[in-house]
């Protein structure tokens, strides 16, 4: 491996013909020497740098011959070594004039093991392309999720994708292996679509990470690695004493909106003035009977232009409107401002680890304790997660080993419905959310809907379709309950150094609830209820669908259990190593999904109204044709 290195090096440094030479400058002092390895050849290609204070300053590359020169400004710098595949070594300058150096092989990077799931082998074995996390990359981090651990550390990995990512049909996330065995958390989204969802783990518990990203892992884990695969290897307790940790980290994310890219009031006032002194319509003696047709049937949405609509209707004097205009024009992005004082929080994140580990000669025992508390960005959406992950092993006798291990994770996730970036109107910078006087804005059906609506609305006393923003905020959470569990097994018999068998067996099981109650005060069952609103043939409506609070469930039940056993065959004779690998695998996955929505519920008498459905696909309605799909 050391030789291949050397190779390597000298065909690139003969390749770009690369010859550092510092020339001398005023007060600098040359220092030369040769870069060896521990086995007394020349290194070609190593780096040698300037270090002062913490600045690097300078830098040179050995020849041919391991040779180098490089001048030096500060006699109380340091020259530092370095070469792929040996460890790094700095050496005082003081008044030395000559440094050899004889660098050390890094026995840990040339032998450093690659985990697949199936097999553990080392590095120059590897045939396709993968990616290595280590516990020290893992212990500068302290992420909430597996998919931010993994973010900036694996080349290519965005986003929880390593594979597949212009993929337009079909699952497009990794398979995930957890010590050595396929982890399934396939649930259904709400569209009705599978999904792979990140399995559960305490992030404290990770010991490496793995990423096999060419297609080479088909030929150990078939279709379903397709995608690549990330293989986890977690903790176990090191050997002494009683080992008892804690940790915890919480992050603070201050909210932030960009508005840098978006006109501010006096821009957008100043458009809808030109607008207005450009609009043709507006000039001669139709220009009150356009307005006036504009404003019945809310054409314009902004205040602004209403505004300006209103005074060419004759409804306000040009005094009365360039005071509104300019008032309007002198708030900023207020509302955007606003959002952000009564819609949005600074998302904070705890998180608290408490692990308990104990090894002896015979067993090896691991337990750990994970909480998690983060509230996000919409005033109502926060969760919470329990984690525990329990592993034990013991050696029976020197050749049968025995692993057992469980994980439980509980999460309580509170679902926002409504957001205030997408309130259902039409909104502009200068808009608001509360009223200077400290009442909730209310944006009215005639601010927004045609006067045909409006009549019919009127005519048929249809519910209210006003919206107060600030109102609708707390309606309408949704909360999902998960619990997911993994028990598994595993037995390692040792026949002889060279020939080892190991069977595994895992059983996952999962349950999704998720609970949404639509208000009845709120806009959302409403408009949903006019919507199905028919005419009774008497001058009146027929509510379809009947007006009251609608509970919308979903449940989910996983479960899934996975069998493997396969023989090792390892043997060196002389120079050569002859490897073998035979075993067999089941697995089975099974997803049950059901769906509701009462109509009409009552939460205290818990009854509701039945519908018919199939009648309500599609139905000419009096605001328009209306339709009921299976998510409804």
């Amino acid at each position: 491996m050391v030789k291949m290195v050397r190779l390597c090096s000298l065909f690139l440094f003969l390749l770009t013909s690369v010859i550092t030479t510092a020339s001398t400058l005023d007060g600098g002092i040359k220092v030369h020497g040769c870069v060896h390895g521990d086995d007394g050849e020349p290194l070609i290609g190593a780096t040698v740098c300037v270090i002062h204070g913490s600045t690097n300053t300078a830098g040179a590359i050995t020849n041919i011959d391991g040779y180098y020169s490089i001048e030096v400004h500060h006699p109380n710098s340091f020259l530092e070594f370095s070469y792929i595949g040996y460890v790094k070594q700095r050496v005082a300058i003081g008044d030395k004039r000559r440094i050899d150096v004889k660098l050390i092989s890094d026995n840990r990077q040339l032998d450093e093991v690659l985990v697949t799931g199936y097999e553990t082998i080392s590095r120059e074995r590897a045939t396709g392309s993968f990616a290595k996390v280590d516990s020290e990359q893992l212990k500068r981090k302290r992420p909430n999720t597996l998919s931010s651990l993994l973010e900036g550390e694996i080349a290519g990995y965005s986003q929880g994708l390593v594979r597949g990512v212009s993929s337009m049909n079909g699952m497009t996330t990794p398979l995930y292996v957890i010590d050595g065995i396929p982890v399934e958390n396939t649930r259904y989204d709400s569209s009705g679509a599978l999904v792979e969802s990140l399995p559960d783990l305490n992030m404290d518990d990770i010991e490496s990470i793995t990423i096999l990203k060419d297609a080479a892992a088909t030929s150990i884990y078939g279709a379903r690695a397709a995608n690549g695969v990330v293989v986890i290897v977690t903790r176990k307790a090191a050997k002494g004493k009683t080992e008892v940790n804690f940790s915890m980290n919480m992050a603070f994310t201050p909210y932030s909106y960009y508005t840098g890219n978006i006109a501010d009031a006096a821009t957008i006032v100043g458009i809808e003035r030109e607008w207005a002194a450009s609009n043709p319509n507006l000039v001669g003696d139709g220009a009150a009977s356009y307005a006036s047709s504009v404003l019945r049937n809310a054409v314009y949405n902004s205040q602004g232009i209403r505004t300006l609509l209103r005074q060419y209707a004759g409804q306000i004097s040009s005094s009365e409107a360039n005071t509104i205009l300019n008032n309007l024009a002198s708030r900023g992005h207020q509302y955007y401002d606003q959002v952000e004082e009564y819609g949005k929080e600074n998302p904070l994140s705890q998180q608290y680890n408490l692990s308990i580990g104990k090894n002896t000669d015979r067993n090896n025992f691991y337990m750990s304790l994970n909480y998690r508390n983060n509230q996000l960005e919409d005033k109502y959406n926060k969760n919470k997660t329990i984690g525990v992950n329990i592993t034990n092993r013991v050696s029976l006798f020197k050749w049968l080993d025995v692993d057992m291990g469980t994980y439980l994770n509980y999460t309580d996730i509170k679902r926002q419905n409504y957001s205030l970036l997408s309130p259902g109107f039409t909104f502009l910078p200068y808009d608001n959310l509360m009223n200077a006087d400290g009442s909730f804005y209310t944006n009215r059906a005639s601010d927004r809907l045609g006067e045909s609506t409006l009549m019919a609305i009127d005519q048929y006393s249809l519910y209210n379709m006003d919206i107060t923003p600030l109102d609708e905020l707390h309606n309408n959470i949704g909360q999902s309950k998960n619990f997911n569990s993994r028990v598994y097994a595993k037995l390692n018999i040792t026949f002889a150094d060279w020939l080892k068998y190991s069977a595994m067996f895992q059983y996952e099981y999962g349950t999704d609830k998720f609970e949404r109650m639509y208000d009845k005060s709120s806009y959302y069952v409403r408009n949903k209820a006019n919507s199905f609103a028919t005419d009774n043939g008497m001058g009146g409506a027929t509510y379809n669908l009947p007006y009251g609070n609608i509970l919308s469930s979903e449940y989910q039940y996983a479960r899934g259990y996975n069998f493997r056993q396969q023989l090792d065959f390892n043997k060196n004779i002389g120079n050569h190593a002859i490897t073998a690998l035979a075993g067999m695998e089941i697995r089975e996955n099974k997803i049950e999904f059901a769906s509701n929505s009462l109509y009409g519920y009552d939460p205290e008498m818990l009854t509701f109204t039945m519908i018919d459905q199939a009648a309500m696909s599609n139905i000419s309605t009096i605001l328009g044709y209306s339709s009921l799909n299976s998510r409804d």
